[in-house]
C-alpha cells in the first residue's frame, strides 16, 4: 500500500493530485480546512483510504502536531511507499513593497514556507523507523529562480523552499534509510491562482498581461494534466536525483 499525504486538497492543483490517486491500495491523507465530502464519496467508490485532518496552514504547529499525532497511528510495516506533497499556496500578496501590509507578508510566508517546514518535519519525524520509500514533493515555481516585480513575497517564499529543500536533501543522504525530497516547479497551470495573478492591476504586478495572454491563447495546463504528469515523475525511479528541478525539463 501507498500512503501519501496532500495539502491544499480541496480545489485546483491538490484536488487534481487528490481525484487522480483516488485508486485501490492508495491510503490518502489529506489536510484541509473543510471535511471534503464529494472526495471521501469518490474514494469509497474506487475502494481507496481516506483520511481528512481538519487543520489551516496559518497554524502550521497545530497542523504538523495533528499530522504526526495521526501518522504515529499507522503501521508503516504495510507501506511501500509513504509520500508528503506539501502543494498549498498562496500568492497573495501581489504588490510592490512599499505596499505590502505586515499581516499579508506574514500570512503568505507562514503558508508558502513555515507550513511546509513544520510538515516535513513532522513526516521525517513520525516515519522514521518505517521502511517504506519515503519521498516529500514540494510545489514550488519558476518564480524562486527569476524575479517579478510586484511579486516579491511568493518569489522570496518559493526560493526559501527551493533552499530549505536542498538542506533536507543533503541531511537525509547521510541516513541509511533517508527520505527523498524534490521541490518541483510544475509550470502555469489553470486554477484560482492565475485568476488571482490576472485581476491584480499591471500598475501593481507589470507582467500580468502575460498571464492574460496565456490563459486567452490557451496555454495553461489543466489541474488534471498537471497533476498526472506530477504523479509520474513522483514515481521515477530517479526521483531526488536532482533537488529542485522544474516539470517542464523533465520529459
Amino acid at each position: 500500500m501507498k500512503l501519501t499525504i496532500i495539502t491544499g486538497a480541496s480545489r485546483g492543483l491538490g484536488a487534481a493530485l487528490a481525484a487522480a490517486l483516488l485508486e485501490p491500495g492508495q491510503h490518502l491523507v489529506c489536510l484541509a480546512r473543510s471535511s471534503l465530502a464529494a472526495l471521501a464519496e469518490k474514494a469509497g467508490a474506487k475502494g481507496c483510504t481516506l483520511d481528512v485532518l481538519r487543520a489551516d496552514l496559518a497554524d502550521p504547529a497545530a497542523a504538523a502536531a495533528a499530522l504526526e499525532d495521526h501518522l504515529s497511528g499507522i503501521d508503516g510495516g504495510g507501506l511501500s511507499e509513504a509520500r508528503l506533497i506539501n502543494n498549498a499556496g498562496t500568492v497573495a500578496p501581489v504588490a510592490p513593497a512599499d505596499k505590502l501590509s505586515a499581516a499579508a507578508v506574514a500570512e503568505s510566508v507562514t503558508v508558502n514556507l513555515a507550513a511546509p517546514i513544520a510538515l516535513t518535519s513532522a513526516f521525517l519525524r513520525a516515519s522514521r523507523a518505517w521502511n517504506a520509500d519515503r519521498k516529500i514533493l514540494n510545489i514550488s515555481s519558476g518564480a524562486a529562480h527569476t524575479p517579478y516585480q510586484g511579486w516579491s513575497v511568493y518569489c522570496a517564499t518559493k526560493a526559501g523552499l527551493d533552499q530549505f529543500s536542498r538542506c533536507v536533501a543533503l541531511e537525509q543522504q547521510g541516513l541509511s534509510h533517508g527520505a527523498r525530497i524534490v521541490s518541483l516547479a510544475p509550470g502555469i497551470i489553470d486554477t484560482d491562482m492565475q485568476a488571482s495573478i490576472r485581476a491584480v492591476p499591471p500598475e501593481d504586478f507589470p507582467a500580468q498581461p502575460r498571464f492574460v495572454a496565456l490563459k486567452e491563447s490557451g496555454q495553461l495546463a489543466t489541474p488534471e494534466a498537471a497533476a498526472q504528469r506530477i504523479i509520474a515523475y513522483m514515481e521515477r525511479g530517479d526521483f531526488g536525483a536532482r533537488t529542485v528541478a522544474d516539470l517542464r525539463d523533465t520529459d
